[in-house]
């Protein structure tokens, strides 16, 4: 099996709902991995295999492997806005 990286395994994916999906994942395996991080204390590999195709990255520390999450939940966050919408709620300050 081909081992692509994660912007090779999102681009695959050709819808919305199936992009969300694909990072759901990654970040799933990558807070497993960022456990075991810990525990090595070095250079780690994450790979995810979601059965159609194998992602494998390499990151040099725990702190890598946290801003990748934190751009994941980001993107994440971005495509269910674009998705559902988005909300915002205006409230004046009397108390009802």
């Amino acid at each position: 099996m081909i081992e692509y990286t994660v912007k090779e395994y999102i681009q695959s994916k050709n819808c919305l709902d199936a992009r969300i999906l694909a990072v759901e994942n990654l970040i799933d395996s990558m807070l497993v991995t960022s456990i075991e991080a810990i525990d090595n204390g070095g250079t780690m590999s994450f790979t995810l295999d979601d059965g159609q195709m194998k992602v494998n990255t390499l990151y040099r520390s725990v702190k890598e492997v946290t801003e990748g999450i934190r751009g994941l939940e980001r993107i994440l966050q971005a495509w269910i806005n674009r998705r559902d919408g988005s909300v915002t709620i205006l409230r004046g300050r009397l108390k009802y």
